[in-house]
C-alpha cells in the first residue's frame, strides 16, 4: 500500500507540471496507445537519457528540463515513474521507455523475495550451532564471505553487509524454508558478530554442518542480484522461478507507468568481476560462475526472463538490453527488440570501433520483435560539454560525432550523455565515479541541422549504408597460412581441418574456472604464424566466414536463436582492453570483417577460440588484409553521412555543388556551411554531416 505521502506526491506531480497536459484529451492518448510502436522514418532519430536526473519537478529547473524534450523523438529514463504519464499527455506520438537493473532488487523489495530466488556466492558451512538468539557465528572458511573488517565496512556505506543462513538437509540440498538473513557488523579469528533476522526474515536455529552461509551477489551496490540460471529453484507465493517472478514485477511496473517499453542496465551473459564474485548458480558449495555441464545455465537462462517479460508485455512493448558486446552482453535474438551500448565504442576505446559496430549490426539484422532498436549511446567527455581535451590539446568532439554517425547509418536512433572524463567502464561499476556522469538535455547541431533549426533534417534514407573499402590492401596475409586445430588441457573435442573450412565440436570443457579462461581451450591459429609478418601498432582488417550451434536443449528446455561466441586472440591491442574481439555466431552462414590495431608488445597472427561452451563451430575463409576498412556513407532525401573509423584521412569525391557542411555555432571549424566543390576530406577516426543544397533535393510529388 502507498503511504499518505506518496499518494500526495503524485497527485502534486499530476498536477504541478505544466497546464499545457490538459489541452490533450484522454481518448487521445488512449488511441495513440493501441496503435504498433514504430520509430520515426525521417532522420536523424534524437533521444534523451535520464534527462530528469537532479531536477526537481514543479521547480523552474524542471519545467526547463522537461520542455527541452520537445524535439527529442525518444525519452529513456525519466524518474519517477509517474512522469511517464505526464510526458506522453504533453507529447503522445513519442516513444519513452523506463530502466531497470537486470536481475536486481533494491532493499524495499528484500522481504518480498523468496531466499531460493537470490543469487548467492560460493558459501560455506556453519560450524558451531546457533539458537535463534546468539550473535556470533562460525563458518569453515571466512574468505568465502569477507577477508576482513575494511571490506565489509566498505561494503555497509550504502547498505548493511548481509548474508543468508540456510539449512540443508541429508542430501546436501537446501531447505529454503529454513533461511535467514542476517548483517554483519564485524569479524574476528573464530568468525563473525552478526545482527539476526533482517530484511523480513525471523531469527532461527541452524546445526553445524548442516547449515550454510553465503553472501549474496550484488552487481550494483544496494542490489541483491536474483538467480535467472536454469538451475534456479522453483518456491515462493506462486512456485515461480526467479525470472519468471521477477518478469511479473518488470510488467507490473511497466503496465503502471503507462510506458512504451523497458531497458535493461548492464545486461549480461557473464558476471562482471568473477574474481570477486564466486557465483554458485546451483548452491552446491562449489564455485561455477553459471557454468553447468559446458553450458552457461546464468547466461541462457535470462532467455525465461524475456520470454516471460514477452508474454505479459505483449508485442507493442520494447524490451531492450543494455550489452555491449558478445563476451558479456546478452543473447537471444527471439524476444527482445534489440540492445543498447552504452559508452560506445566498447567503453570508449575507439581502437575497438569496428568490433562494437558489427555486434551493433547483428542485433539490428536479427532482433525479432518490432520494432527494431539498438542504439549507440555515446557516454563519454566532449569539449563542448565537458572541456575535455587530448593529450595534444586537440578537441574531443569527434566522439559524439562518430556515435551520431553509427546510429544515421543503420536507422537507429542516438542518445548522448556527458562524462567528465572518459574512463567510464559500464561493465563494472566498482571502477567508475557516479559523479563523473552529466545527465540532462544535450543539444547537439548535428540533431537539427545547425541553422536549419530542423530536428529531421536529413530526411527518409535514399539507400542504405556503403562500406568503402579502398583502405584495404590486394594482398591477402594469411594466403599462406597453414591453420590446425589446438585442444587444451581438460577440453575435448573433434575437429577437421580442410584447405578453407574448419569444424570443431567441443563436447566437454573444465568446471569451476573464470570464463575467460574458456574461451581459448578449443582454438585454431596458423602453426607457420612465423611466416606471416604483422607489424605492431599497424592497422590491419580481417575477414571470415562463420557458423554456429544455435539451438540449445538443456535442463528440460528449448531455446532457439541464442547464438554461441567466437573469439579472436593474438594480432589485436589490449592496451585499453584485456579481452578479445569478440563476435556472435548463429547457425547461419555469416561474413564478418573486423578492423583492429595489432598489439604493439608483440606480433602474432590471429587465434579464433570456439571453445566458451560445448557445441559446434564452422569457419572457412579466412583473410587479412592490411588497412583499416571502417569507412561508411549513407545518402539521404536532404543530407550525407560520412564516417572514416580507419587511421588514415578519407577523401570522398562528391557531385560539384550537390552538398554543403552544416552551419552551426559549435564547432564552426567544421560547421561552416561552406559548399563543397567536388570533393571532401574526412579526418582520421571523425565523422562529417553534408545537408544537400536547396537545387539539388528533388521534389516531393
Amino acid at each position: 500500500m502507498k503511504s499518505i505521502h506518496q499518494n500526495k506526491r503524485h497527485k502534486y506531480l499530476a498536477a504541478a507540471v505544466f497546464g499545457c497536459i490538459a489541452l490533450f484529451s484522454a481518448s487521445l492518448c488512449s488511441a495513440n496507445k493501441e496503435a504498433a510502436l514504430k520509430l520515426p522514418d525521417t532522420f536523424p532519430i534524437s533521444m534523451t537519457f535520464h534527462a530528469f536526473n537532479g531536477a526537481k519537478f514543479g521547480s523552474p529547473a524542471g519545467k526547463k528540463v522537461f520542455e527541452e524534450q520537445a524535439p527529442y523523438s525518444l525519452i529513456h529514463g525519466p524518474r519517477p515513474d509517474e512522469v511517464v504519464a505526464l510526458l506522453h499527455a504533453r507529447w503522445p506520438e513519442k516513444i519513452i521507455t523506463l530502466q531497470a537493473a537486470y536481475g536486481g532488487v533494491n532493499s524495499p523489495l528484500f522481504p518480498k523475495v523468496w531466499p531460493g530466488h537470490l543469487l548467492y556466492k560460493t558459501g560455506t558451512l556453519l560450524t558451531e550451532d546457533i539458537s535463534s538468539t546468539d550473535m556470533f557465528i562460525s563458518v569453515a572458511n571466512k574468505n568465502q564471505i569477507a577477508k576482513n573488517n575494511a571490506q565489509i565496512e566498505k561494503t555497509t556505506r550504502k547498505i548493511p553487509f548481509s548474508v543468508v543462513i540456510y539449512a540443508i538437509d541429508e542430501s546436501g540440498k537446501p531447505d529454503w524454508s529454513q533461511a535467514e538473513h542476517v548483517v554483519i557488523e564485524s569479524m574476528n579469528q573464530k568468525g563473525f558478530v552478526v545482527k539476526r533476522g533482517q530484511w523480513g526474515s525471523k531469527p532461527l536455529s541452524f546445526k553445524a554442518g548442516k547449515a550454510v552461509v553465503a553472501s549474496h551477489m550484488m552487481f550494483w551496490s544496494g542490489q541483491w542480484q536474483l538467480n535467472f540460471s536454469l538451475h534456479s529453484p522453483r518456491g515462493g507465493a506462486d512456485n515461480l522461478t526467479a525470472a519468471e517472478w521477477f518478469a511479473r514485477q518488470i510488467a507490473q511496473r511497466v503496465t503502471n507507468a503507462k510506458a512504451d517499453g523497458v531497458e535493461f542496465d548492464v545486461a549480461r551473459w557473464i558476471f562482471g568481476n568473477p574474481v570477486n564474485n564466486s557465483m554458485d548458480i546451483n548452491n552446491d558449495l562449489i564455485p561455477d560462475y553459471g557454468y553447468i555441464d559446458g553450458v552457461n545455465s546464468f547466461g541462457l537462462g535470462g532467455q525465461v526472463f524475456f520470454r516471460e517479460l514477452r508474454r505479459l508485455l505483449g508485442s507493442n512493448k520494447i524490451i531492450q538490453a543494455d550489452s555491449n558486446n558478445a563476451i558479456s552482453g546478452v543473447r537471444g535474438w527471439k524476444y527482445l527488440n534489440g540492445v543498447q551500448l552504452e559508452s560506445f565504442p566498447s567503453a570508449n576505446d575507439f581502437d575497438r570501433f569496428s568490433q562494437s559496430f558489427l555486434h551493433l549490426q547483428m542485433w539490428v539484422k536479427n532482433a525479432e520483435a518490432q520494432p527494431q532498436i539498438s542504439y549507440p549511446f555515446t557516454k563519454t567527455a566532449t569539449t563542448i560539454f565537458s572541456q575535455d581535451y587530448l593529450p595534444n590539446g586537440s578537441p574531443t568532439d569527434f566522439r559524439f560525432r562518430v556515435g551520431f554517425a553509427a546510429a544515421c547509418l543503420l536507422g537507429m536512433p542516438h542518445p548522448f550523455a556527458g562524462l567528465s572524463s572518459i574512463d567510464f567502464d559500464p561493465e563494472n561499476p566498482s571502477l567508475n565515479n557516479k559523479k563523473k556522469e552529466k545527465k540532462g538535455v544535450f543539444n547537439w547541431d548535428e540533431y537539427h541541422g545547425g541553422d536549419l533549426n530542423n530536428w529531421h533534417w536529413l530526411g527518409k534514407p535514399v539507400a542504405d549504408a556503403v562500406q568503402n573499402l579502398t583502405g584495404l590492401s590486394k594482398t591477402d596475409k594469411l594466403a599462406k597460412a597453414n591453420w590446425q586445430w589446438s585442444v587444451a588441457k581438460e577440453f575435448t573435442a573433434k575437429h577437421s581441418d580442410a584447405k578453407n573450412e574448419f569444424s570443431a565440436t567441443v563436447e566437454t570443457i573444465p568446471a569451476s574456472v573464470f570464463p575467460a579462461t574458456l574461451q581459448n581451450g578449443v582454438s585454431l591459429a596458423p602453426k607457420n604464424a612465423e611466416q606471416i609478418e604483422v607489424v605492431p601498432g599497424h592497422e590491419y582488417t580481417i575477414e571470415f566466414e562463420a557458423k554456429g550451434d544455435d539451438v540449445w536443449q538443456y535442463a528440460g528446455q528449448s531455446f532457439e536463436r541464442v547464438p554461441r561466441m567466437l573469439t579472436i586472440n593474438g594480432a589485436v591491442s589490449t592496451e585499453k582492453n584485456a579481452q578479445p574481439l569478440s563476435v556472435l555466431v548463429d547457425s547461419q552462414w555469416r561474413s564478418f570483417r573486423i578492423s583492429f590495431v595489432a598489439d604493439a608488445t608483440h606480433s602474432v597472427t590471429p587465434v579464433f577460440g570456439v571453445s566458451e561452451q560445448i557445441g559446434t563451430t564452422q569457419i572457412r575463409n579466412i583473410k587479412m588484409y592490411d588497412g583499416g576498412g571502417e569507412r561508411w556513407m549513407r545518402e539521404f532525401e536532404n543530407g550525407l553521412v560520412l564516417l572514416n573509423m580507419t587511421g588514415n584521412p578519407w577523401t570522398v569525391e562528391l557531385p560539384e555543388d550537390k552538398y554543403k557542411r552544416l552551419k552551426g555555432k559549435q564547432v564552426p571549424e567544421i560547421n561552416s556551411g561552406e559548399m563543397i566543390k567536388h570533393q571532401v576530406v574526412i579526418p582520421a577516426n571523425d565523422a562529417l554531416f553534408l545537408t544537400k543544397t536547396s537545387a539539388s533535393i528533388k521534389p516531393k510529388i
